[in-house]
């Protein structure tokens, strides 16, 4: 069995904006610690509202970020896999996008 680890999280909010950016921080920690390939995140409260500043958060730990709505119109989050130093894809409302230059 593997050892558990606790990570060092920020304490709850009770702005929701503020509550699914504390949730999108604790997956991008989750991903670059190695504790998961991935993270996904269906429970949040407006993920639009906040995908812009997970998106340059995530870019900023070098995790992938995906969001998108399921066939029911719910919108969710994946956080991860870590991207390599060289390159990475990402993607928000479903438009991939490279953020290395083609040449």
């Amino acid at each position: 069995m593997d050892p558990t680890v606790l990570l060092p999280f920020q304490r709850a909010s009770t702005d929701p904006f503020q509550r699914d950016l504390i949730e999108i921080d604790a997956a991008i920690e989750l991903v670059t610690s190695g504790a998961a390939a991935r993270v996904r995140l269906v429970a949040l409260v407006r993920p639009e509202a906040i995908a812009a500043e997970g998106l340059a958060r995530a870019q900023t730990a070098n995790v992938r970020f995906t969001l998108d709505r399921g066939s029911n119109g719910v919108a969710a989050i994946t956080i991860g896999p870590a991207r390599s130093s060289r390159a990475g894809r990402w993607s928000l409302n479903r438009r991939e996008r490279s953020d290395v230059p083609r040449g």
